[in-house]
C-alpha cells in the first residue's frame, strides 16, 4: 500500500474510530458485541499501522492518537447517551497502538 493511500486509509479510519466512539450507545454498530476491549484494541491496532505506513514513525503521531483515545474516554464519559469512559478501554487502546507500534518496527527492521 503507497503512502499516499494509507494516508486516504487513515483518515478514514479515524473518521470511524471517531465516530464509533461518540454515536449514542444503542445507535452504535458494535453496540451488544462481545469482546469490547478486543474491538478498542484492534481499532486502534489498525489506525496506528496506517499512520505509521502513511507518515513513518513520528512522535507526535503516537502522542496524538494516544491523546484521541483519552480525550474520546473523557467525551463519552461526559456526554450521557448510554455511553460510558472507562480506563480499561483506554489501557486496551494504548495495546492496540502499543502493538503496532511493535510490530512495524519489527517490520521494518526485515526490510
Amino acid at each position: 500500500m503507497g503512502r499516499r493511500y494509507a494516508g486516504a486509509a487513515f483518515v478514514l479510519c479515524l473518521a470511524a474510530v471517531v465516530y464509533l466512539s461518540v454515536a449514542p450507545g444503542d445507535l452504535s454498530p458494535t453496540s451488544g458485541l462481545p469482546l469490547d476491549k478486543v474491538q478498542h484494541a484492534f481499532a486502534y491496532f489498525v489506525l496506528t499501522g496506517l499512520g505509521l505506513v502513511a507518515f513513518g514513525l513520528r512522535w507526535p503521531l503516537l502522542l496524538g492518537i494516544a491523546a484521541l483515545g483519552a480525550g474520546l474516554e473523557v467525551v463519552q464519559a461526559l456526554m450521557g447517551l448510554g455511553r460510558q469512559g472507562d480506563m480499561v478501554d483506554l489501557i486496551a487502546n494504548l495495546s492496540g497502538e502499543t502493538l503496532a507500534a511493535l510490530a512495524w518496527l519489527a517490520w521494518r527492521r526485515r526490510v
